[in-house]
C-alpha cells in the first residue's frame, strides 16, 4: 500500500503524520511498520481524521494517546494548509476532550501550544528507595525521576510497577537531571506495544515543568527543558497555588508530502 505522509521535526521527535484515511484497527499495524522503517527514524505517528468536535482537522495518535509535540506540529501543518503564516489554528487530538489552541509562526518555524491540565498528580513509591512523582494527563501519565541511569533496565523495572497500578494508554519516564535541566524520555505506548528512547517529548516537558514549578503560587514560572534532541519551552500559570494554563513551544520543521510503499 501507498501512503501519503509528512514528516515532522520538533525538537528531534521524530512525528509521521499520515494523511490517508485509515481505520483505526489498523493503526498499530501500520504504525509499527512505519517505525520499522530506519529511513525516517520515526518515534511516533499519528493519523488525520476529521474533526468531532470544533477544531479544523483531528490527529489521532497510534495509540490513542496525547502527544505534545503531535499536536504542535499538526498545528502547524493545518495552518500551513491554510496559508496561514502567522496565527492561531484550533485543531483536535486523541488524549483530549476538547479541541486545542496551537499559536504557529511558520516563518520562523515555532509553534506553542496550551495543553490540557492534568488531573492530578500523586506520588508513587515502589521500592524502600524509590519515589517519585507521576503526573497523570488524559491519555499519557508521566513519572519525574531523579538519580536514576536512563537505561532499558531501570525503565522496564518503573514501567512494569506503574502499569500494574494504572490503566493507562501510554508511560513516559522523564529521567531527570537537574544539574543541567535535562531530560532523557522514554515512552511506552500500550496498543502499539513500542517503547522508544525519544529525542524530545512535549508532555513530558510540561511534567517535568510542573514537578519544577512546586513553590511558586501566583506568577508565571518559565523553563526551557534541555532533552537529547534539543530544548523545548514551557509555561506554567497559577493563581492561588493552582495551575490555570499549560504551554510548551519551540521549533517544528515539516516536510513535504512524501508518498511511502509499506
Amino acid at each position: 500500500m501507498i501512503y501519503n505522509i509528512v514528516l515532522a521535526n520538533p525538537a528531534n521527535n521524530i512525528t509521521i503524520i499520515v494523511l490517508d484515511c485509515i481505520d483505526k484497527e489498523n493503526y498499530s499495524d501500520i504504525a509499527n511498520r512505519i517505525l520499522k522503517n530506519s529511513k525516517f527514524g520515526a518515534e511516533q505517528v499519528g493519523f488525520v481524521k476529521k474533526p468531532i468536535m470544533d477544531g479544523k482537522l483531528r490527529l489521532e495518535m497510534m495509540g490513542g494517546e496525547f502527544c505534545g509535540n503531535a499536536l504542535r506540529s499538526f498545528g502547524m501543518m493545518v495552518a500551513k494548509n491554510n496559508e496561514i503564516e502567522k496565527g492561531v489554528v484550533t485543531v483536535e487530538i486523541s488524549g483530549s476532550d476538547k479541541s486545542l489552541n496551537v499559536e504557529v509562526d511558520n516563518i520562523n518555524k515555532s509553534a506553542k501550544a496550551e495543553v490540557p491540565l492534568p488531573k492530578e498528580i500523586e506520588y508513587v513509591r515502589i521500592d524502600e528507595l524509590l519515589e517519585f512523582p507521576v503526573v497523570m494527563f488524559d491519555g499519557i501519565y508521566h513519572a519525574i525521576v531523579e538519580g536514576i541511569e536512563a537505561n532499558e533496565e531501570n525503565f522496564s523495572y518503573i514501567k512494569n510497577s506503574i502499569m500494574k497500578r494504572y490503566n493507562i494508554e501510554a508511560l513516559g519516564i522523564m529521567f531527570f537531571d537537574r544539574e543541567r535541566y535535562f531530560i532523557t524520555p522514554v515512552v511506552y505506548v500500550r496498543d502499539t506495544d513500542t517503547t522508544v528512547f525519544e529525542n524530545s517529548c512535549g508532555s513530558g516537558t510540561i511534567a517535568t515543568a510542573l514537578y519544577l514549578s512546586d513553590g511558586c503560587t501566583d506568577s508565571v514560572f518559565k523553563c526551557s527543558i534541555n532533552q537529547p534532541g534539543g530544548v523545548i519551552d514551557s509555561e506554567i500559570y497559577k493563581s492561588e497555588g493552582r495551575v490555570t494554563k499549560l504551554v510548551i513551544g519551540g521549533k517544528v520543521e515539516l516536510s513535504e508530502v512524501i508518498k511511502i510503499e509499506i
